[in-house]
């Protein structure tokens, strides 16, 4: 059994189903209720119909959202081998991760879609990625989806990140003391990414784009999106200690 790649990314806290702004047709997924960001995914008017009729979607006064029999076809499908939508909600791994204070654990989440493809070997070669590039991005995920820069209020993130617009809300004593320090996290990653890394890995961990999306966002040429997002999540899992930061080379 298959579900439809937006149903899929509607299964998240916090996430809506709302008519396109601006008189487009047919829906999006929003990581909130504020609708001119960028939608996550998007459906057709059809869809979002079937869906509505066949009992797996509920209106609410938000929006849209998945039904309780919305999320037990989700995970029939699961069972059933829809390999895209296992990938991405497999048990998590957990980890531990050496800090100055001593031992702490992480619990690491399956990657984003876009990464999964890159986490199996394929036509003969190793992957590309490995569970500690999961586990950096499961962490970035976390972080920011605990963050008030998932809120509208706090910044516009629908424009990449590495312009001035990645600031803090005007009165940052409005944000709950927990929220403002994953919003410090999800800042301090970016920033050891890099520029151009930043964008990349919001592009495709929070936004979920497809890599070769993501190089013609960030104009690259064809196919250096995904070196460069080994290289990013490289930098993210130094940022975490899940990987020792390599030696200044010395001469």
């Amino acid at each position: 059994m298959s579900v439809a790649a937006w149903m899929r990314r509607l299964n998240r806290s916090g996430r809506l189903l709302a008519p396109l702004p601006g008189g487009r047709s047919g829906y999006g997924v929003f990581a909130g209720a504020d609708r001119r960001r960028r939608p996550i995914a998007k459906a057709a008017d059809a869809e979002v119909r079937a869906a509505l009729s066949d009992g797996a979607l509920i209106e609410t006064g938000r929006g849209i959202v998945l039904s309780e029999e919305g999320r037990k076809r989700l995970h029939r499908a699961a069972s059933a081998g829809d390999q895209p939508f296992a990938a991405q909600h497999q048990q998590p791994a957990r980890r531990i991760v050496i800090d100055a204070d001593g031992e702490r654990s992480v619990s690491a989440s399956a990657a984003p879609g876009p990464l999964a493809r890159y986490l199996r070997p394929s036509g003969g070669r190793p992957a590309l990625l490995d569970a500690v590039h999961a586990s950096a991005a499961a962490i970035f995920v976390r972080d920011y989806e605990r963050s008030a820069l998932s809120s509208r209020v706090t910044a516009d993130w629908s424009a990449a990140p590495g312009g001035k617009r990645r600031s803090a809300p005007t009165d940052r004593a409005d944000i709950p003391a927990t929220r403002l320090d994953a919003q410090n996290r999800v800042l301090a990653a970016l920033e050891e990414a890099g520029p151009g890394f930043d964008r990349l890995l919001f592009a495709i961990l929070i936004r979920e784009v497809g890599v070769g999306a993501a190089e013609r966002e960030l104009d690259w040429p064809e196919r250096a999106g995904a070196a460069m997002l080994k290289i990013a999540l490289d930098r993210l899992a130094v940022h975490y200690r899940l990987k020792p930061r390599p030696k200044a080379f010395t001469g």
